[in-house]
């Protein structure tokens, strides 16, 4: 018997916080200068919170509780 689809099983998204904390390179970047936005693409995410301003905030941590999905 087939299975019914739960979209659940597929949610993927994660913090800067979680994200951070798999690519310490991340900390090291000032973000006043270069876009979280941006950065983050290459690694197959996206910010979806929508409290995020790009090139706000200098340290990922300033970032850590904003929402990203990943890229399918």
């Amino acid at each position: 018997m087939k299975k019914p689809f739960n979209p659940a099983e597929f949610d993927t998204t994660i913090t800067i916080k979680e994200l951070a904390q798999n690519h310490s390179y991340l900390s090291s970047i000032d973000f006043t200068k270069v876009s979280l936005a941006k950065e983050i693409v290459p690694l197959n995410y996206e910010i979806i919170s929508t409290e995020y301003e790009d090139l706000k905030y200098s340290k990922i941590e300033d970032y850590f509780e904003m929402e990203i999905d990943r890229i399918v």
